[in-house]
């Protein structure tokens, strides 16, 4: 089962990342927490709890591993984390500034899900999500549904893979942690900021403009990097999604010839949803090239 899904064995030291590009995430996020809220952030009734947790948990996790870049200050007797890479405080104790799930969402570059285990159907459903970056899908449409019915357009999920991963959260235990990574082909014709280029609820919104547009300057690779854990106190899964990007131009060989294996890997329904038959001559007639040329 863990091949289907391509998980290896995560260490928790490297849950949470912040690396250089933290400023450009940071201030694409917060433009979509201010202007979309509602389809950025949603909780239903059911996760509040977890998300207070999981703020605990990220909180505990940034000052340990990144203590130059986040502390706890106190201010009119309230607790707040001071973010001192974007200046800003917020507040981590009753009354909140802004809801638990937004804390985590503002102080890390990731996405984070939080899924819980339903006693009736034995089914895992996504009780809250903070997803700033969507890749072709709305949240507000997701909210609330259950594991099956979140990949519905996803193939070989309804069969193949919705057992395998219903079994895989509910083994998960609170000390076994995984990640797994995965990619999109994108268009960024206009050199769109980075709020416009990642949040996309649409498949085709994946390749704006003419289909001159499909040529390699203005091709990029869109990376997730996708971490799960359980959370002890409400025994829910949290899913994070840390949205990277790359240039076509900028792959170095090795990474082109990586791209291309991985894409030729990939079975026929996995192509179809990634918009190949869209960008495959392109970009394979770059990175092949490219390869031949040095």
């Amino acid at each position: 089962h863990y091949i289907t899904m391509g998980l290896k064995k995560l260490d928790i030291e490297d849950w949470l990342q912040v690396d250089n590009t933290y400023p450009e995430f940071y201030t694409a996020r917060s433009h979509i927490l201010e202007t979309q809220k509602e389809e950025a952030l949603q909780v239903t009734p059911s996760g509040e709890e977890a998300c207070e947790e999981l703020m605990e948990l990220v909180v505990e996790f940034l000052l340990e591993k990144y203590p130059r870049f986040f502390e706890i200050v106190e201010t009119n007797g309230r607790k707040k984390i001071r973010n001192n890479i974007v200046k800003e405080e917020i507040s981590i104790q009753k009354p909140y500034d802004v809801h638990p799930l937004e804390v985590c969402a503002r102080l890390c570059v990731e996405d984070f899900n939080i899924l819980q285990k339903s006693e009736f159907s034995g089914e895992h459903y996504l009780v809250a999500s903070a997803t700033i970056f969507p890749a072709g899908w709305r949240l507000r449409e997701r909210i609330g549904k259950s594991v099956t019915d979140l990949h519905g357009p996803v193939p070989l999920w309804k069969g193949k893979l919705s057992k395998p991963v219903e079994h895989y959260f509910t083994r998960l235990s609170t000390n076994s942690y995984m990640e797994r990574h995965s990619f999109f082909i994108q268009i960024n014709p206009d050199d769109r900021p980075l709020s416009q280029l990642l949040f996309i609820q649409r498949g085709q919104d994946f390749y704006p403009g003419k289909v001159g547009n499909f040529s390699p300057p203005y091709f990029i690779i869109r990376r997730e990097r996708q971490t799960f854990r359980r959370l002890p106190k409400s025994n829910t899964v949290v899913f994070t999604v840390k949205t990277s990007v790359q240039k076509l131009t900028d792959l170095p060989a090795e990474g082109r010839r990586g791209l291309v294996k991985e894409i030729r890997s990939w079975p026929d329904d996995i192509k179809e949803y990634k918009g190949l038959q869209f960008w495959k001559k392109p970009v394979f007639a770059f990175c092949e090239g490219q390869n031949r040329a040095e």
